[in-house]
């Protein structure tokens, strides 16, 4: 197995991402939402995460006020889930924040009030996932999504003043 690189998000990467998004349908079910994330890796900041020649995980963000920014798409190959490329691409941004001056990073999921059955590798794993990088759970926003899902503020502090 080759190590894994973290660089910056290229265009040449996001026909990978939108494969890696392809291959994840429960997490990114909705065609807006693919259609939405393929914008953002196409148009905002990210970083890739890379095994020989092969993108096997991305993220994307925004800047939020002075002091935050937003991860707001992140998705790992479904085949290489679990092996810490996760953790990577979040340890790779928040030192590049934290270097930047930016004081606290968020993220929306799904959140663990939302109604109805999920699977075991739905949204609870990505909630885990999170709170794993320091990430809590701060609060619903069932109002933030078209569709019906209510969605839920994580939120990590980077560093204190």
């Amino acid at each position: 197995m080759s190590a894994t690189e973290i660089r910056s998000l290229e265009p040449d990467d996001a026909p990978a991402c939108d494969a890696i998004v392809a291959g994840l349908p429960y997490h990114f079910g909705q065609e807006q939402g693919r259609r939405d994330c393929a914008a953002a890796a196409r148009r905002d900041p990210g970083l890739v995460a890379v095994e020989g020649r092969e993108v096997t995980g991305f993220l994307t963000y925004v800047h939020r006020f002075d002091e935050a920014a937003e991860i707001t798409w992140m998705a790992v190959r479904a085949d290489r889930r679990r092996r810490g490329i996760g953790h990577a691409l979040i340890g790779r941004l928040a030192d590049e924040l934290v270097a930047a001056g930016r004081r606290t990073l968020v993220v929306l999921t799904v959140s663990p009030s939302d109604p109805g059955p999920e699977p075991d590798d739905g949204y609870r794993s990505t909630r885990a996932f999170y709170r794993s990088v320091g990430f809590v759970l701060a609060r619903d926003l069932p109002r933030e999504w078209d569709g019906g899902d209510t969605a839920v503020l994580l939120v990590r502090t980077l560093g204190a003043r």
